[in-house]
């Protein structure tokens, strides 16, 4: 079973676009990861499928701080003769966060 979950901030609203029938919720996040001068920043792709998109797309605005849980895929592509690989997340539970909802310690 692949499921990741994720905590990061908006860096642009989300779009609301259609695939077929369907509609699909699509955002990214920038998640920090190490610390110090070892910190890197994960930009991840993320969508949201059906009616649960739909309700979300309006209220997912840059800045925003979220908690997302799914499953991860990659995608391997070339850009300029360098081959790169992103991260995607098809969102299944999601979150915002609030200071009060974390303990710092």
């Amino acid at each position: 079973m692949n499921t990741c979950t994720f905590v990061g901030r908006l860096p642009r609203d989300a779009q609301l676009k259609d695939v077929g029938v369907n509609k699909v919720c699509n955002f990214s996040i920038a998640s920090d990861v190490g610390f110090g001068d070892k910190k890197k920043t994960l930009w991840i792709e993320c969508g949201m499928w059906g009616k649960r998109g739909e309700a979300l797309n309006s209220s997912l605005v840059k800045g925003q701080q979220v908690i997302l849980v799914g499953e991860l895929t990659t995608r391997e592509y070339e850009k300029d003769g360098i081959n790169k690989t992103s991260l995607s997340l098809n969102v299944s539970r999601f979150n915002t966060v609030s200071c009060s909802q974390f303990t710092y310690i």
